[in-house]
Parts: structure tokens; sequence; C-alpha cells
């Protein structure tokens, strides 16, 4: 893995913003006389942004390997000041961008007359009830809700705490039948695994496969506090908890599964409160460098497709380009686009697979085992 940059960031922000720019003006400006310069101006830009800030990713360090542990160390006190969650904006303003293209879509198709106002609508209607499902299936709203109390509770002074020791990232596979006769279902969980003093393992499971791969190749084998919230009755389901390290005190944030015997011995462990100092200073597990050519590389030959797909509506007038060509050139953009997207997607599972090491472990349901 390697580290975010300066540069990496400014590059990856400047082709996010050309290409915001884009698709506003082509989604505000339909009515403008063609050809429509601006609209592949920003578009170009966004293209040659994109491919400085995949070199620019290629290029940038490495992330320094995990400090080991040392014995004649002194126990670092326990933080105060956790940091707050995680929130990927560069992910998020990609994912708004590829979610609303449709729209735009249908807006560069659009004719005079009754059928291009019903197509606009239809795609309108389609894509936002797309977007608000997509919102509410993976929003983090509740996870933050719980590490916020954890946050508080530091905050305010006390909080349990066990001493633990970061093991390699876990895959869990589940094996269970399947929907289909014959066939298999299986379920995979990621999570980091955690040991404490006793050896025993506690899955932390945090909010996305990249950060948890992230925190693995950051984290792995340092040791440090495992921390609880004191108010965990007045928690339902997973309990917040967070990881902070003795060397640095980077600080990973987390789920935990109360169902999980190893929990239950880790907070029997950790059943006394311990005091927070406000002296220990935290940081978040340093950002990485996103770019991986089987997804990135997938999803932008898809949006550069597109855009030549289109290029007939953009330099043309609408006189110039009737309805019969406009609205299959902008439908084929858009499947063009979003298969390209659901492939470079259907990749990330296997490219973080192979960012860091992972521990596998595999299990099946009685019944077919």
């Amino acid at each position: 893995m390697r580290r975010s940059t300066l540069l990496t960031r400014f590059l990856g922000a400047g082709a996010l913003l050309a290409a915001a720019a884009g698709l506003a003006l082509a989604y505000g400006g339909f009515d403008t006389s063609a050809p429509r310069l601006d609209v592949l101006g920003c578009l170009a830009a966004s293209a040659v942004l994109t491919a400085a800030w995949a070199l620019a990713c290629r290029v940038a360090p490495h992330l320094p390997p995990p400090a080991a542990p040392d014995p004649a160390r002194e126990v670092p006190a326990i933080p105060a000041r956790l940091p707050s969650y995680v929130r990927d904006f560069g992910r998020a303003t990609g994912t708004v961008l590829i979610v609303f293209s449709p729209i735009v879509l249908a807006r560069l198709a659009e004719r005079n007359g009754l059928f291009g106002a019903v197509f606009f609508l239809l795609v309108l209607f389609i894509t936002l009830k797309f977007a608000f499902s997509l919102r509410k299936d993976v929003s983090p709203k509740e996870g933050r809700a719980k590490l916020k109390v954890l946050i508080e509770d530091a905050a305010a002074g006390e909080v349990h705490a066990i001493r633990a020791r970061v093991d390699r990232p876990l895959v869990f596979r589940y094996h269970e039948r399947g929907d289909k006769p014959g066939k298999l279902s299986t379920t995979q969980q990621y999570c980091l695994a955690l040991k404490d003093a006793k050896g025993e393992e506690i899955p932390l499971m945090l909010a996305e496969r990249t950060e948890t791969a992230r925190a693995g190749a950051a984290l792995s084998g340092t040791e440090g506090w495992l921390l609880f919230s004191p108010r965990y009755k007045l928690i339902e389901g997973t309990q917040p908890a967070a990881f902070v390290a003795d060397h640095d005190g980077t600080t990973v944030l987390g789920l935990t599964n109360p169902e999980e015997v190893t929990y239950r011995t880790a907070t029997a462990a950790a059943r006394e409160r311990r005091p927070t100092s406000r002296d220990r200073a935290t940081r978040k597990v340093p950002r990485t460098a996103k770019f991986r050519l089987p997804v990135h590389g997938q999803i932008a030959a898809g949006a550069l497709l597109a855009t030549l797909l289109c290029l007939p509506v953009l330099l043309l007038d609408t006189d110039d380009v009737p309805g019969l060509v406009a609205y299959p050139l902008c439908i084929l953009a858009g499947v063009v686009l979003m298969w390209a997207v659901l492939r470079g997607v259907g990749e990330t599972q296997h490219t973080i697979l192979e960012d860091t090491e992972w521990t596998v472990r595999e299990e099946s349901d009685p019944e077919i085992a």
C-alpha cells in the first residue's frame, strides 16, 4: 500500500471537480448552442487530471512498516481525545457523480415534445429512487452514533480498557445452502483481528473493507489499548470499540459483536473503569493512495467511451441531431458507463485482498458440512 500525499489528494480533487463542472454545464446549459466546448473542456481536464492522479498514486511512497513492540517501553496512558469517524469524501463525491450522470445524459438527449419530457422525468425518478435506496443501504449513521458514545466517554474521563495486540486482517467466509438446488451461498465478513493478553481473539469490524486493509497494513503486530464504552448496557447490538497503538497513538474505531464469547471475556476483564488522559495524543490511520488499475481503469474507460458516444450531441446543433439519434446514443452511453462501473466495483474485493496479508477463515453450516 502507498501513502496518500498532498499531490495525490490535489490531483484527485481536481479531477472530481472538473468532472462535476462538466456535468453541471451539460445539465444546466442543454439549450446552449453547439459546439459545447465548455463541457468537453471540463471533461478533457478531468481525464488529464485522472491520468496524473493515477501516476502520482503509483509513485507515492509505501506505508512504513508497523512498529515492533518494545518490551522495555512504559505502558502509555489511555487518551481522552479519540479521533472522529473517518469520512471518505473523495469516494462519496465520485459515487454522487456516477449515480447522477444518467440524469445529465437524459438532459442532453432531451428534445422538444412530450416524449422528451416523459423520458427525462422517468430517468430522474429512477435515478433518485436508486440514490435514496443506496444511501439507506450504505449509510453508517448508526455506527457513527455508537462510536460517538465511546468518544464522549473517553472525553468524560473514564472507559473500560484492556491491553491488546493487532493481528492480521481477517476474512471470515461462511458457507450455507443457496437459494437454488445444488448452489452454495457464501457470505464474507472483513474485520481486524485483535488478541488480548490471554491470546483470545476479538474481531473489530471497521466501516469499510478498504479501511480494514489499511489498518492491518499500518498496525499489524503493534500493541496498545482496546477501549470499550462504560455505557455498553445502553447500546443495543454491536458495541463500539477503539484500538490505540502504544508507539504513536494511531487509533482505529470499529464495532464488536457482543454475541462473541471472546467479546464477553474481554469485557469481563475490563470491568473496572480506567481513567483517560488529555496529555496523550492520538491520530488517524494514515490515508492511502486509492488508485487501483482493475477498479479505476475500467471506470475511467467507461466514462471515456460514454463521452465519445455523446460527441455528436455535444458538437452539433439540436436540429442536426434528431431524437432518433440523440436518444439511442445517450442511452448507450449510460449503459456503457454503468456497465464499466459495475465491472470496476466488482474488482474491488480482489484488489483489497492483494493490498495486504489477510488471514482467511472458512466455516460451513452444519447441515451441509
